[in-house]
C-alpha cells in the first residue's frame, strides 16, 4: 500500500489508489520493456543465476534462471487478458524447457551469454559450491513465476488454485500508481529463498569486473588507474544504470577482492562490445585509488572474507552491481589504508 502522508494531520493521510495500465495509457509492452531493462532488480543475483532472456521471434520464456540446487526458474510476463491464457503460456514453456537436458541448457547459455566452457563449473563458481553439481541434478524440477498486475485478480486466483494442486507456480506482482499526474510503478524483488532483502538508497556501489565471462574486462575498467569506468555487458548491462553521478563505486574482481575505488563522474554511456552493437553500458569513474597491476592484488586488495569479517556479515560479492552500506564502504577503506604501504 502507498499512502500520501498529510502533516501535521496524519489521520487525514490517504491511500493512493492502484491504477489499471489502460487508465494510464500504459501497455503490456511498456511493462515488458521496463522490467527487461530492470532485470537486475527483479531477480536477486545472489539467489538465481540468469541463463537466458527472451529474444525476438523466438519461442522462449521471458527469463530462465537456475538456483544453487539446479532448479530451473521460468519467468513469464502476463500479456493476455484471460487468466487461462496466462497460465497456459507459462505451462507450455514448462513443458518445453522442463525436458531440456543438461547439454541443452549448456548450449543455450553458451549461445546467449557467450559462456566459454562448462555450465557446471560456471554454476559452481557462481554459487561458491564445494564441487560442481552432477549433470543429472540440473533441471530436475521447475518453478514457474508469472509477473502480473496487482489488480488482475483472475490470474492471482488461478495461480493460487494450481499451487494448491501441486504445481510450483508463484506470482510476482507490480502495481501502478498516479501521483501528481505522473505514473509510478512499484514491484518487489523475487525472493525464492525468503531471505531478508533490504532495499537501500543509491549512492555506494560494488561492481563486479565480470572476470568469469570476460577475463580482460577489468583492464578496460581500470584503464590508466586515474580515469576508468564501471561496466556491465549483454544480459546484465542495465545493472549500472542505477549508478548516479557522484556515487562511490568499488570494483570487485572475483577471487581477488576490491581492486579500485572511485567516483562516478557522469551518466551511463552505451557503446559496442567486440562488434556487438550497444552491449556495453559503462559509467565513467575518477579513481581515488586503483590496483592496475595483478602483482599487487594478493597483498593489497581488500578480500571479500576480510570485509565480511569486519562488518560481521556473510555477503556474497557475485552480483554484477549491488548497493553497499556506509559500514561496508568504511570497512573496505580501512583495510585499504592499513595495507597500502
Amino acid at each position: 500500500m502507498l499512502y500520501q502522508l498529510t502533516l501535521p494531520s496524519l489521520a487525514q493521510s490517504y491511500r493512493v489508489r492502484i491504477e489499471r495500465p489502460d487508465t494510464l495509457g500504459i501497455s503490456e509492452k511498456h511493462i515488458e520493456d521496463f522490467l527487461s531493462s530492470h532485470i537486475v532488480e527483479l531477480i536477486p543475483e545472489e539467489q538465481l543465476m540468469l541463463l537466458a532472456q527472451e529474444r525476438k521471434f523466438q519461442e522462449e520464456a521471458d527469463i530462465l534462471a537456475l538456483d544453487r540446487k539446479g532448479t530451473l526458474f521460468i519467468f513469464e510476463l502476463k500479456r493476455w487478458q484471460s487468466s487461462v491464457e496466462n497460465l497456459l503460456q507459462v505451462m507450455r514453456y514448462g513443458q518445453k524447457f522442463g525436458r531440456y537436458t543438461y547439454a541443452q541448457l549448456e548450449e543455450l547459455v553458451q549461445r546467449q551469454q557467450r559462456l566459454q566452457g562448462s555450465l557446471r563449473l560456471r554454476h559452481q563458481e557462481y554459487f561458491g559450491l564445494e564441487c560442481p553439481l552432477p549433470e543429472q541434478d540440473f533441471n530436475r524440477e521447475q518453478r514457474f513465476v508469472v509477473v502480473t498486475n496487482g489488480v488482475d485478480n483472475d490470474t492471482l486466483e488461478a495461480i493460487q488454485y494450481w499451487s494448491k494442486k501441486g504445481v510450483h507456480i508463484n506470482s510476482l506482482t507490480y502495481k501502478l500508481y498516479q501521483v501528481a499526474g505522473e505514473p509510478y510503478i512499484q514491484f518487489d524483488t523475487y525472493n525464492p529463498e525468503l531471505d531478508l532483502l533490504v532495499e537501500t538508497n543509491p549512492g555506494i556501489f560494488i561492481v563486479n569486473t565480470n572476470s568469469t565471462y570476460m577475463a580482460d574486462a577489468w583492464r578496460d575498467m581500470l584503464a590508466d588507474g586515474k580515469k576508468g569506468m564501471a561496466a556491465a555487458y549483454y544480459d546484465r548491462k542495465h545493472a549500472v544504470q542505477r549508478i548516479g553521478k557522484g556515487s562511490t563505486v568499488f570494483l570487485y574482481h572475483t577471487g581477488v577482492g576490491v581492486i579500485a575505488k572511485g567516483k562516478a563522474t557522469g551518466p551511463v554511456q552505451v557503446s559496442d562490445y567486440q562488434g556487438d552493437a550497444g552491449e556495453q553500458y559503462a559509467v565513467p569513474l575518477q579513481f581515488e585509488w586503483a590496483l592496475t597491476s595483478p602483482a599487487d592484488w594478493p597483498a593489497r586488495a581488500p578480500k571479500a572474507y576480510e570485509i565480511n569479517a569486519a562488518i560481521a556479515s556473510g555477503h556474497r560479492f557475485r552480483p554484477t552491481v549491488f548497493n553497499a552500506s556506509e559500514t561496508m564502504r568504511d570497512a573496505i577503506q580501512q583495510i585499504w589504508v592499513a595495507r597500502k604501504g
